[in-house]
Order: structure tokens, then sequence, then C-alpha cells
């Protein structure tokens, strides 16, 4: 049995811990299973879930000061804990998108005696300390860990020229593929019988830019009255964006749906998806849409490896809104069926069934290669 430890901040609803559970749920369990070491406090919304499948949950309590000493203190706390555990830990896997964080957690773990340290990439810029990640990717270049990345652009954030290995977000495509009963069903639930629905789902975060999407769909109720706009997701800016709606007297027209379980549902009852991030790794929502058959009005900054069908169309952020609201009124007059595109996403390497047994496979010669 491998015994994989995923050092993550908490295992919520965002899309690294969607990749996890993806991961998770179709690895083969009887040969690998996982461990969670998580910074934040209280219950994550996957916590259940984990311990359903045998997983278990730890918590370690970090430094909350700002800084590089933060980082060299919370390398220390981790240090400890992990020199306690070296014996049960073959491979302790770091989610993050900052260099800084990545050096000094990798460089715990070595220190510990943990001999496969993976460092996965999950994202192509950050918000925070963005000069102390140019520093840091230089000199998480010279230590002896695995790289892991969500697309080449992720890559080259994290590890710069230095060699990686692409980890495709892979899905369970079966879940999300469209069936157009269940759009019937969703539709009547929800009550958007008579409605054009455009959706979104994210963290509501400064990343995911939902202030401008509020202003695109301000422009586009102009040209759709039966337009609403669908919000999935929690976060740190829901309030403010809630209030921006309120400004804008659009409290009718845009739902805020919260934390879900049926995303899977409701992306077959929406007619589009506008995603309108600063920047991205590799959206898990954006694969898991394109199942679903849905057409997706993205910025130009997400990196290219997305493009799995021809369901997605670009804007350039630099454009304004009423530029993203003619894109999306121009689709729906050319709204395209929604057939299967299983065929295409596994051919781009997104079924997790397939992914998870490489991802196994990698686990399993690591750990062979360090024991010799």
């Amino acid at each position: 049995m491998i015994k994989v430890m995923h050092y993550i901040s908490k295992m919520n609803r965002g899309g690294q811990e969607t990749f996890i559970m993806n991961l998770y749920r179709n690895i083969d369990r009887d040969k690998v299973q996982f461990e969670f070491l998580c910074t934040e406090p209280g219950i994550g919304d996957y916590d259940a879930e984990i311990k359903e499948l045998g997983g278990k949950i730890f918590h370690i309590d970090l430094n909350c000061i700002k800084g590089k000493i933060k980082q060299l203190d919370n390398a220390r706390r981790l240090y400890k804990y992990l020199k306690k555990r070296t014996q049960e830990i073959q491979v302790f896997h770091i989610h993050t998108q900052h260099a800084m964080e990545a050096f000094f957690s990798s460089l715990a773990a070595k220190l510990a005696g943990v001999k496969v340290v993976i460092v996965h990439s999950h994202n192509t810029s950050s918000l925070f300390h963005v000069k102390a990640h140019k520093i840091f990717k230089y000199l998480l270049n010279v230590m002896p860990i695995e790289r892991f990345a969500c697309s080449e652009a992720a890559g080259k954030w994290m590890f710069g020229n230095h060699k990686f290995r692409i980890i495709n977000n892979g899905i369970d495509v079966d879940k999300f593929k469209f069936e157009q009963s269940v759009r019937k069903k969703i539709r009547e639930k929800m009550g958007w019988k008579d409605n054009y629905i455009i959706g979104h789902v994210g963290r509501f975060n400064a990343q995911k830019n939902h202030q401008f999407l509020i202003e695109i769909f301000n422009e586009v109720k102009n040209y759709i009255p039966e337009a609403k706009l669908i919000l999935v997701g929690t976060g740190e800016l829901q309030e403010n964006i809630r209030k921006h709606v309120e400004k804008l007297k659009l409290e009718d027209k845009v739902e805020f749906l919260g934390m879900r379980e049926d995303v899977n549902r409701l992306y077959q009852g929406m007619d589009i998806m506008c995603f309108p991030s600063l920047f991205e790794g590799l959206p898990v929502v954006l694969v898991e849409a394109q199942e679903s058959g849905l057409s997706c009005v993205i910025s130009e900054t997400i990196t290219k490896e997305i493009d799995i069908t021809k369901l997605l169309y670009r804007v350039s952020l630099e454009s304004d809104s009423k530029v993203w609201c003619n894109k999306i009124c121009e689709l729906k007059k050319y709204m395209l069926d929604r057939s299967d595109m299983t065929t295409d996403i596994r051919n781009s390497g997104y079924d997790m069934k397939e992914e998870a047994k490489e991802i196994q496979k990698i686990y399993r010669e690591k750990v062979s290669s360090n024991d010799k």
C-alpha cells in the first residue's frame, strides 16, 4: 500500500480540490491511499466523502503572519510534523500556486526524510508576492522533487524552464454527459423554464473577476430580457458582489446558489457559460462544461489546453462589457446542438478513469525507485 499525503489549505470545492477528489474516486484505493494535511482549520466540503473513501484528514497549526518569516516558521512546523511520520508517508504531494510556499514546504519534507516529494502547480499567476515568486522559482529548481503542472503555462509559472510533467485535470465524463431529460427537469425545478440562463461556477475571489461578470450581464439583459445570471460558489468577495448586484438593481435577475453538489445537473440547465477570469491554470469547470455540451465565453488569458472542443469562444479582458455582451448575444442566435462530447474529452486525455491509472503508475514508480 502506497500512502500519499496531500498538502493543501482545505478540502473545499475549488478547482484543485475537485481534481484531487476526482483522482481519489478513481484510483485503486486497495493499492494507494490518501491522507490530507490541511493548513486551514475547520471542516472542508469534501471531508465527509474523504472519510467514506478511507482517507484521513489532519490539520497543522501554521503561522498566519505575512512574508518570508511566516514561511520559515511554517517550514519548521511542517518539518517537526513530518519528522514524526516519515516512516508512514511515502509521497508528499504539495498543491500550490506560489513558488515561495512550494520551496519551503518541499524543503521541510525533504529534510524530514520524505523520499518522494511532488510540487503540483495549479495556476498561471498570483495576486500576491509576485516578486518573491520569481526569486523562489529559481531556488525551487535545485530541489530534488517531482514537478507536476495542470498545463504548460502553469508549469512555466512555477518551474520556469525546468522539466515538468503535465497532469490533466480529468473528470468523470459519464457524470457530466448531456441529457435532454435532465435539462428539462432541472429547468423546471429551478424555475428557469422560460429563461436564457448564463452560468458561472467558481469561488468568489479577485481571480474569477465576478465584478466584470456582473457588468457584462448588466449589458446582456438589455438585449435578452429573459436572461438570468446563475452564480455557483462561495468566497470572501461574495457579499461585495451581492451589494454590486443590488446597486445595479439586478436582484431579480441574478441568483446566488452557493455551494452545490449537483453542479453536473446545473450545467445541463444552463444555456451558456461566461468565464472572464484574470488567469487560470486549467479550470476543471470548463472541462465539465464542455462535456455537458455547454458553449462558453471565456477570457483570452485562460490556458490554450482547455480548448478541447469547439465550444469555447475567447474574448480579450481589454475589451469592454459590450464586446462580451455581443458575443453572448451572437451565440444565442446560433445555439449549437448539445451533442455528446465524450469522445473529444477522452481523446484529449481528460477522462479521470484513465488519468488516475497514469498517476497511480507514477506514484508506484517513484516510490520503487527511491526504495532501491
